[in-house]
């Protein structure tokens, strides 16, 4: 009777949650956070127990398989962070590329799975899902790429049955506990141990061993598999089940590993010096604004962001969705004396994010693409890529905002005017003897190893002679296209795929104390003023060109005198403002003269009819 009770009980709960539906898939409104004491199970749905480290026990844990007993993993991985490669998905605006470097060959190439203008689609570069994996998975928290089979690439062929999947690594976000090291994961992501990299970073399990120093042709069902995981014991209870400290709202500690950005002009000084954004300082989290259901499509702070059912109206949590509305406790701006068309002309971000700007752009690097945040043995300092900020560009929406800028670099082949970049090696392979001559040393300038001109020719002349039918052999840097005439000779000449790629920088933003224009006008609107007249450094590994700058105002879509002549009518303002004023006081004085006079010819006319 009593277990008839119970499971009757069960059954009049379960339908609780609609058909298809998991138990973590929805909450009944109370706000506290399930404790997650739970079974971890392998990539096979094996249970791992504790101390049988001769089975199960030495296998890592799988996150697609132990969190999809509560919770629908593939509607997750649908999220912004994990559909990339989807060609489905709209591309969105233009955000932070992935950048292939390679110094030897001079080459940065901006690439997105997204196809956002002026990136590259790995597939359209020669990347496959494999050497994605080996250029750029330190700062990806799994999924998109990483359980896309690979069936083109050898090595992935022969070493991707033992790498394994790189599951989504739900720990990445939403793991709280301080031993949740993703520098670690990062380095298991190196040494391509995939299916390991969730095990190696939770801070409950140790990893031995590495795919990537494997045999080539290794065998894993005639080889043992050299790579052991040995789990702390003490985390597992009686029914081997571990806590995980699992929460809705991840800290900004996690979202800092991928998106991180260092100030070059204020590397080395410590990190108490500097302010955190507005918004943290007061008490928010990253999650408070860039929002998600179940879906994990992340809100991304666009006005014109579209609303969903499961989102709400994402524009909702823009600048203006909150600061208009008092959202969150957002002070309303008031703007006073600020004329209306800033708000058409110019983005929140404009006056209130990033950098405040100066008479020439400084160099910024970010987490994802200068792999900052590995430490210990994987620690890397790269120079390369330069990315220029603040950079004031209009954006798809015709409103200038800063930016981040990147000069693409690489040799490729042109075809019907498309230009579509080689890999490194290949250049390697065709021309490496020729980018060595006159290179005494690995010395560099800013940071790129010197290139002249003759050996851009030479290049591009061995270049040619190799698969010519794909199309014309080029060169893109420092904002110019580099070909071979018919008469033999280096010409350069501006080209679509030579621009510089720039996205927007939203943080982090400055109170509205120290806002562009909070001082005076000239802030911005100066003969001289950085806004407009900053200079950009046009980034090239030709030592000749590498003093080229640009003026801000050429990425606004405004002419230049224009600009000019509009911020020199305000050296005048000051004397304009008196002599309004005074020509006012005058007037007034006249009308004052003139009504008094009107009112004693009143009187007298009046004092005549008495």
């Amino acid at each position: 009777m009593l277990v008839t009770a119970v499971c009757c009980g069960l059954v009049l709960v379960l339908p609780a949650h609609a058909a298809g539906e998991l138990l973590g898939d929805s909450d009944d409104g109370n706000r506290t956070i399930p404790v997650h004491l739970i079974p971890l199970y392998d990539g096979d749905g094996i249970k791992i127990k504790a101390g049988d480290e001769s089975d199960s026990g030495g296998q890592p844990f799988s996150l697609r398989q132990t969190c999809s007993r509560c919770h629908n993993c593939e509607k997750i991985s649908g999220g912004w962070h994990f559909n990339s490669a989807d060609p489905n998905v709209p591309a969105g605006r233009p955000g932070e590329p992935w950048v292939l470097v390679n110094s030897e060959t001079r080459t940065q190439i901006p690439i997105s799975g997204r196809g956002w203008p002026g990136t590259f689609k790995p597939a359209e570069v020669g990347i496959t899902p494999w050497r994605f994996l080996k250029y750029f998975s330190t700062h990806t928290p799994g999924g998109d790429y990483g359980e896309i089979p690979d069936d083109k690439d050898m090595e992935a062929i022969l070493k991707g049955q033992v790498a394994g999947s790189y599951e989504i690594n739900c720990l990445t976000c939403h793991n709280a506990d301080r031993g949740q090291d993703q520098s670690n994961a990062a380095l298991q992501a190196v040494l391509q141990n995939y299916k390991w990299v969730a095990t190696g970073s939770c801070g409950f399990a140790k990893v031995k061993g590495a795919v990537a120093s494997l045999p080539e042709f290794f065998d894993p069902e005639l080889d043992e598999i050299p790579i052991t995981v040995s789990y702390d014991k003490s985390r597992f209870n009686q029914a081997d089940e571990v806590f995980i400290d699992i929460v809705r709202r991840p800290p900004a500690n996690r979202c800092y590993f991928c998106h991180s950005t260092q100030d070059m002009a204020r590397a080395g000084q410590l990190e108490w010096t500097r302010d955190e954004d507005v918004h943290l300082a007061a008490g928010l989290a990253c999650v408070d604004c860039h929002r998600h259901g179940l879906d994990h499509n992340i809100t991304r702070g666009y006005e014109d962001e579209a609303s969903d059912s499961t989102n709400g109206s994402a524009a909702t949590l823009s600048c203006k969705g909150c600061h208009i509305t008092g959202r969150l406790g957002a002070p309303v701006p008031k703007h006073p004396g600020i004329p209306l068309v800033h708000f058409e002309k110019l983005t929140c971000t404009a006056c209130h994010s990033g950098n405040w700007p100066e008479e020439k752009t400084g160099l910024v690097k970010t987490a994802r693409i200068h792999k900052l945040g590995l430490h210990d043995i994987h620690h890397v300092d790269l120079e390369l890529p330069h990315i220029a900020a603040p950079v004031f560009v209009k954006n798809q929406d015709g409103k200038i905002a800063p930016h981040k800028m990147l000069w693409p670099a690489f040799w490729g082949r042109m075809k019907d005017k498309t230009v579509t970049p080689l890999m490194p090696e290949v250049v390697r392979e065709a021309a490496g003897d020729v980018l060595e001559l006159d290179v005494e040393s690995t010395e560099t300038v800013n940071g790129w190893r010197p290139l002249k001109p003759a050996q851009i020719t030479e290049v591009l002349k061995l270049l040619k002679e190799q698969q010519a039918e794909q199309g014309e052999a080029v060169y893109v840097c420092g904002g110019k296209l580099y070909r071979i005439t018919a008469k033999g000779k280096l010409e350069s000449s501006e080209h679509e795929a030579a621009r510089p790629y720039s996205w927007a920088i939203a943080h982090d933003v400055r109170p509205a104390a120290q806002s562009l224009g909070v001082r005076r006008c000239e802030d911005c609107h100066s003969t001289d003023g950085p806004f407009f007249f900053g200079e950009v450094a046009v980034d090239s590994p030709i030592v000749s060109e590498q003093d080229s700058v640009k003026k801000m105002v050429e990425f606004q879509d405004i002419d230049a005198l224009y600009a000019w002549a509009f911020a020199f009518s305000f050296v005048f303002r000051p004397w304009l403002k008196v002599v309004a004023l005074g020509s006012c006081a005058l007037l007034a004085v006249v009308l004052l003269l003139y009504g008094l006079k009107a009112l004693g010819c009143i009187v007298k006319v009046l004092a005549e009819e008495d």
